[in-house]
């Protein structure tokens, strides 16, 4: 099992971010449908969520995902005030 803030690459659809959880619901997958869940990837810029399944990502290098973390907490900060 991949953890969640752990860097992923898709294989296909080469989309870089970070795992966000995972999602048991089925009309949510892509791809295989006969397994008990698939990881939410969230890319820097995007509101969404990805899914995809494990067989479908990379786990990138420790280096370049502590680099994205902080990206994100960066992102957050700044919708925040701008909330305010």
């Amino acid at each position: 099992m991949i953890e969640n803030d752990t860097l992923v690459k898709h294989k296909i659809l080469g989309y870089e971010g970070l795992v966000d959880g995972v999602t048991k619901l089925k009309m949510l997958y892509t791809g295989e449908r006969g397994v008990e869940f698939q990881y939410r990837i969230k890319v820097l810029g995007q509101d969404k969520r990805f899914i995809a399944p494990e067989e479908d990502l990379v786990v990138g290098n420790k280096d370049k995902e502590k680099e994205l973390q902080a990206k994100f907490k960066k992102s957050r900060l700044k919708k925040r005030v701008a909330a305010v």
